[in-house]
């Protein structure tokens, strides 16, 4: 083969070209830190670099913005279960002292108004929110749970189904009116005792036909009787007496109470499905959509009550729920249980207030006729206290129950809280492990090791200068030099 001077040139000017991008290569490197500037440079790498970098990316989102957003959440809930559980304490240490103290009505009036002061508490902490989002209203984050204002207009159709655990026993006095001085029969004063289902709101409008499930699956429907209290309480509690068929509406408490036959359904497995309608709601109400399937009449619209779990991606693949429900733990049995023991307490008040007007009475009377009907008046209320009282004393005792239940749900669900934030340290201290390690992964795949590149750029300098050293003489002669 004919090895010409044209093709020396050309294979000492490429090989000085290649060991020119050599050094180049080398020398970026050294300035730039990094193995490759251009994906082309080598593919693998910069494959393995989007994937590191994109894991990175990921991690960072977890630790910076999911994972304290989640811990905020649940911490501004276990704040706010915390300050229920303590109203919930003063409840049960009210309801104990309850049971054998506070025999004077002064005394009765104070526990009433304090009792009153811890039921709007419950609820006003149920609107706890954080960062303008509340907290137990599941989806409904930009919706208090109770109503902020009255609401007097305000319209509602509410669907509610009711269970055994729903029944309770109670007992109502049903006495006599002191408006009028006549002969009072002892008689005449009753304790009754009835079943009742306590609605989840008062002051109702109306209820339409309630459907029973029987424990065999079977249903039929039941049109209720409705008793105006305000009508039949023309003197004592006459409208709770005994229901010998069916079902009896109480709109003004939003009571219903059972017959035995109902009743029995339910404690064997039985359900009444109910729709109501109500009007006008109270500033500290809780607000209908968030525990019922319900339509808000004035302005159109439906809600339907479902599981509202809001879940926070914590971890690749890993989500952990970070609200607690309302309805889990603020239902309308903390007000309706307390409502009970404010009834007891007033209904306690109202004897001895009724004694203390007879007696006043009694030393202006006139005549003996008079006193004798005085007295014997003064004999019923002292029966009709006597009952007051011994009623008092069952709803302090079923206070204590009531609300050590109620504690105990609050507590199972604090400690759900407390494993869900267990869980979610111990995501983060994974997560922070893992980004260490993807860090040192990133950098041994995309940063260069200086002491080698130092080294091989060294020696690509030398091979360069040595390739110019070698060409300059191997061109050194030309044809010119022979002629």
């Amino acid at each position: 083969m004919r090895i010409t001077n044209g093709i020396i040139m050309n294979n000492s000017l490429y090989n000085i070209n290649n060991n020119k991008v050599v050094y180049d290569k080398l020398s970026t490197q050294m300035m730039t830190k990094k193995k490759i500037q251009r994906p082309s440079e080598d593919p693998i790498v910069a494959v393995r670099a989007l994937r590191l970098r994109s894991t990175y990316s990921e991690i960072c989102q977890y630790l910076e913005k999911n994972v304290p957003d989640a811990r905020s959440w649940m911490k501004a809930t276990n704040d706010a279960l915390e300050s229920i559980n303590n109203v919930l304490e003063d409840i049960t240490y009210y309801c104990n002292q309850g049971v054998n103290d506070y025999n004077t009505v002064d005394e009765r009036e104070a526990l009433k108004t304090t009792l009153i002061q811890l039921k709007k508490q419950i609820f006003a902490d149920g609107d706890a929110d954080l960062n303008s989002r509340t907290i137990f209203t599941g989806y409904k984050t930009d919706s208090t749970l109770t109503f902020q204002n009255d609401e007097n207009d305000t319209q509602y159709n509410i669907k509610q189904t009711i269970k055994a655990d729903d029944v309770d026993n109670m007992n109502r006095i049903s006495g006599i009116s002191t408006n009028t001085i006549y002969t009072a029969d002892q008689r005449d004063v009753t304790n009754i005792s009835f079943n009742v289902v306590k609605l989840a709101y008062d002051s109702l409008d109306s209820i339409g036909n309630i459907t029973v499930t029987n424990p065999d699956g079977t249903t039929s429907s039941i049109t209720p009787v409705t008793r105006s209290k305000e009508a039949y309480n023309m003197a004592g509690n006459s409208v709770y007496t005994a229901v010998t068929s069916d079902v009896v509406f109480i709109p003004e408490t939003g009571e219903l109470l059972l017959s035995d036959d109902v009743y029995k359904s339910l404690i064997n497995g039985g359900e009444l499905s109910i729709e109501y309608e109500k009007t006008g709601f109270n500033k500290g109400d809780l607000r209908p959509e968030h525990y019922f399937d319900c339509t808000n009449v004035t302005k159109g619209v439906d809600y339907v009550s479902a599981n509202q779990e809001i879940n926070y991606t914590i971890n690749f693949n890993q989500t952990i729920k970070v609200n607690t429900q309302a309805r889990d733990i603020l239902t309308h049995d903390l007000a309706r249980d307390l409502d009970e023991i404010i009834y007891s307490l007033q209904a306690a008040i109202d004897a001895d207030t009724k004694i203390q007007k007879l007696k006043s009475q009694l030393t202006t009377a006139g005549d003996d006729v008079t006193k004798d009907q005085i007295n014997s008046m003064i004999k019923a209320v002292e029966l009709e206290k006597g009952y007051a009282e011994e009623n008092m004393g069952l709803a302090f005792s079923k206070g204590i129950t009531n609300y050590q239940n109620h504690q105990q749900d609050l507590n199972n669900e604090m400690a759900d809280l407390g494993a869900r934030i267990v869980r979610l340290n111990l995501n983060e201290e994974r997560l922070g492990t893992h980004k260490l390690n993807i860090t040192e992964q990133m950098v041994n795949n995309e940063t260069i090791d200086v002491s080698v590149v130092a080294v091989e750029l060294k020696d690509a300098s030398e091979i360069y200068d040595a390739s110019l050293m070698a060409a300059s003489k191997l061109l050194q002669n030309s044809l010119l030099n022979f002629l």
